[in-house]
């Protein structure tokens, strides 16, 4: 992706948003919205973005170097991964079971 965009998906606590709002080289902001939650993240820096685990009962969020890695699935979650990308573009990977 190379600029704002909201991506819609099924998290367990039911429909859910995800809005990049920020990206830039090196840098990268975003709100996840499921059920009654918000989660914010954001990271700069090469090699830096978040990971966010949302479940049924609440979401947790951490940021700090994740290059491109894959993030693993866990069961009854989602697992968002945002990463900068060192050309303005931010690398996103959702995974579920």
């Amino acid at each position: 992706m190379s600029g704002p965009v909201t991506v819609r998906f099924k998290s367990p606590a039911g429909p859910a948003t995800l809005s990049v709002t920020e990206v830039g080289p090196n840098k990268v902001e975003y709100t996840v919205k499921s059920g009654n939650g918000r989660s914010q993240g954001g990271a700069s820096g090469p090699g830096q973005g978040c990971i966010t685990v949302l479940r049924d009962h609440g979401s947790s969020n951490s940021c700090g170097r994740v290059g491109t890695m894959r993030p693993a699935a866990q069961p009854g979650a989602v697992v968002i991964l945002m990463a900068a990308g060192e050309d303005g573009t931010a690398i996103l990977r959702i995974v579920s079971r």
